[in-house]
C-alpha cells in the first residue's frame, strides 16, 4: 500500500511544479464563469432595461377605431408610427418598429352585432423589444374584451359576474423549493458526470500515455515497485484531481449563475426590490433543498462513479502509443458520458423500469430522485453497488494488462 501512496505523491509534486497547469486547472475556471455569466448577466438586463424604457412602435390599422383609442391613451407605452415601405416582416426584423396590428373595417359593426373580431399582429418574439410589445398589446387587448363584455352583459340586463363564473384562488403543496428541486434534480447530475471525466481525463492522458512518450514509465518501474500498486497510485491521482476540478468547476459555475446575473423585467427600485426579493426567496429555497444528508450520500454515489471514469481512462490511456492516440481512444467514452447525460436529463425517463440496471444513467436518476425526495434506498444502492463492480473491474483490467510487457514496450 505504500506503494499507491508514493505513485500518488509523485504525480501530484510534477502537477505542482507545472506553474503554468495549476493556473489553467484551478485557477481559471474561477476567474472565468464569474467573466463570462457577469457580461451575459449585464447584457441582459441592459437588453431588457432599454427594451422597457422605450415606447413600443407600432402601426395600426384600424379604419374603425376599435383598439387605436385604446393605444393612443398609453403614450407611456405606444407611439404610433406609418406603416413603412416594402416588406414589413423585414422593416420589423431590422427594428424600424416593432409591431403591425390590423383589424377588418366592419371591426366595430360585428363588436355591435355581438360577432368576434379578428385581430392580426405581426411582430418578433426574438428580440426582447418585441416581447415587451406583445406583452403591453395584450394588456391593451384584454382591456378591449372587458369593456366590449360588460357593454354587451349591460345590454342584455345581466349580472357583470356573468362573464366571470368561477374565482381561483391558487395554493401550492410546494413553493421555490420544489421548483429549485427540480431544476437541480436535472441540470447538476450531468453536469457532475461532464466534468468529472473531463477533468480526470487530460489528467489521465498525462499521467500514462504522457508518460509513455516522456520515458519515465520504465524508469518508474525500474523502483521495484509492484506494478499494480504503480497502477492503483495512478489511478488515486486521477481520481481526486477529477474530484478536485469538478467541485472548483460546478463551484464556480453556480457562484456565478447565482450571485452575479442580474434579473431583468424592471428598472430603478422596482428592480432592485425585485431582485432583492427573489434572492431571498432563492437562498431560503436553496437552503431547504441543499439537505446535509442528501448532499453527503451524493458525494457518496460520486466516488465510484469518479473511479469507474478513472479506471477506464487509465485503461485506455495505458493502452495508447502516444497522447494523440489517447485522447482519440477516449473521445467516443466521453461522447457516450455526454449522451448519457443528456438523455438522463429527458422529463419522464424515471418512468422506465430498467434505468436503475444501466451503468451511469442510474447514478444520474439516483441524485434527480434525491433531489425531489422520490430516491429509494434500493435504487441507491444498486446504483452504488453496480458503479463500485464496474470500478473494480476496469481497475483489475488496466492492471493485468500493464503486467504484460507488450503493453509497456509500444513502439511510439
Amino acid at each position: 500500500m505504500r506503494g499507491i501512496w508514493l505513485v500518488a505523491k509523485k504525480e501530484i509534486l510534477e502537477f505542482t511544479k507545472d506553474r503554468k497547469t495549476m493556473f489553467f486547472s484551478l485557477v481559471v475556471p474561477i476567474l472565468l464563469y464569474p467573466l463570462i455569466f457577469g457580461m451575459m448577466g449585464k447584457m441582459g438586463q441592459r437588453e431588457a432595461q432599454q427594451a422597457i424604457s422605450k415606447q413600443t412602435r407600432i402601426a395600426i390599422i384600424d379604419p374603425s377605431s376599435v383598439l387605436e383609442p385604446l393605444i393612443q391613451q398609453r403614450p407611456e407605452d405606444f407611439t404610433l408610427v406609418d406603416i413603412p415601405d416594402g416588406d414589413i416582416k423585414l422593416a420589423i426584423r431590422e427594428e424600424q418598429l416593432e409591431m403591425l396590428v390590423t383589424l377588418e373595417e366592419q371591426a366595430a359593426k360585428d363588436i355591435e352585432e355581438h360577432k368576434t373580431i379578428p385581430v392580426d399582429v405581426l411582430y418578433n418574439r426574438v428580440e426582447a423589444s418585441g416581447r415587451i410589445a406583445w406583452q403591453r398589446l395584450e394588456s391593451v387587448l384584454r382591456e378591449l374584451d372587458n369593456s366590449v363584455i360588460q357593454a354587451r352583459l349591460q345590454q342584455l340586463g345581466a349580472s357583470p359576474q356573468l362573464a366571470v363564473p368561477t374565482e381561483v384562488n391558487h395554493r401550492q403543496v410546494g413553493g421555490q423549493e420544489l421548483l429549485l428541486a427540480k431544476l437541480l434534480g436535472t441540470m447538476v447530475p450531468y453536469m457532475l458526470m461532464l466534468m468529472l471525466f473531463v477533468g480526470s481525463m487530460q489528467i489521465g492522458i498525462y499521467v500514462t500515455a504522457g508518460e509513455r512518450e516522456r520515458g519515465t514509465l520504465i524508469t518508474l518501474l525500474a523502483t521495484g515497485l509492484p506494478r499494480h500498486e504503480i497502477i492503483w497510485g495512478k489511478l488515486l491521482y486521477v481520481f481526486l484531481m477529477g474530484i478536485i476540478f469538478t467541485i472548483i468547476n460546478i463551484g464556480a459555475m453556480a457562484f456565478s449563475m447565482g450571485a452575479l446575473i442580474p434579473r431583468g423585467g424592471a428598472t430603478g427600485a422596482q428592480l432592485s426590490a425585485e431582485a432583492g426579493r427573489e434572492a431571498a426567496e432563492q437562498l431560503s429555497a436553496l437552503a431547504a433543498v441543499a439537505d446535509p444528508a442528501v448532499i453527503a450520500l451524493i458525494i457518496l454515489l460520486m466516488i465510484p462513479l469518479g473511479l469507474l471514469f478513472s479506471t477506464l481512462i487509465i485503461f485506455f490511456g495505458v493502452q495508447a502509443k502516444n497522447s494523440q492516440e489517447a485522447g482519440t481512444s477516449m473521445m467516443p467514452v466521453m461522447l457516450l458520458v455526454i449522451c448519457m447525460g443528456i438523455f438522463s436529463m429527458s422529463p419522464g425517463i424515471e418512468k422506465i423500469g430498467l434505468l436503475p440496471y444501466i451503468p451511469i444513467i442510474n447514478v444520474s436518476m439516483v441524485i434527480r430522485k434525491m433531489f425531489a425526495q422520490q430516491a429509494s434506498a434500493l435504487e441507491y444502492i444498486i446504483a452504488f453497488l453496480m458503479t463500485t463492480g464496474l470500478a473494480a473491474l476496469m481497475t483489475y483490467l488496466s492492471t493485468k494488462f500493464l503486467n504484460r510487457e507488450s503493453a509497456l514496450f509500444k513502439s511510439t
